[in-house]
């Protein structure tokens, strides 16, 4: 069973975008959803021993440090980091609102996004 946001963001609703078709890669650390146009990456809430994104500060940290590693070798292809929000009932990629659990008006979770 996918957690909410990973749900949520099957849905061409949530993308800025709204792609036509998305399809969802899991790695052990990692959830992609690969987009017509784009792939979102979002790192997993855990503890590998080798890595840890166990708070949502880690993941930011981590995601933008990818994006800033990557982005030397293939500029073309890592486009940045974007926020992930809840607006209303609908989890959003580039949002405006609450954070995805509706606790503050700052994002819960950020994600890489490349073009694909």
């Amino acid at each position: 069973m996918l957690p909410e946001m990973a749900q949520a963001l099957l849905e061409p609703e949530a993308y800025p975008e709204a792609p036509g078709k998305i399809e969802l890669v899991q790695t052990q650390m990692s959830f992609l959803f690969l987009t017509d146009d784009y792939v979102y990456k979002i790192k997993k809430a855990v503890n590998l021993g080798y890595l840890d994104y166990t708070t949502k500060e880690k993941r930011q940290f981590y995601c933008q440090r990818e994006v800033e590693l990557n982005r030397r070798l293939c500029p073309e292809v890592y486009l940045g980091v974007v926020p992930i929000t809840r607006d209303r009932s609908a989890i959003l990629v580039e949002g405006r609102g609450e954070d995805s659990e509706g606790k503050s008006p700052l994002p819960s979770a950020w994600m890489a996004m490349g073009k694909r």
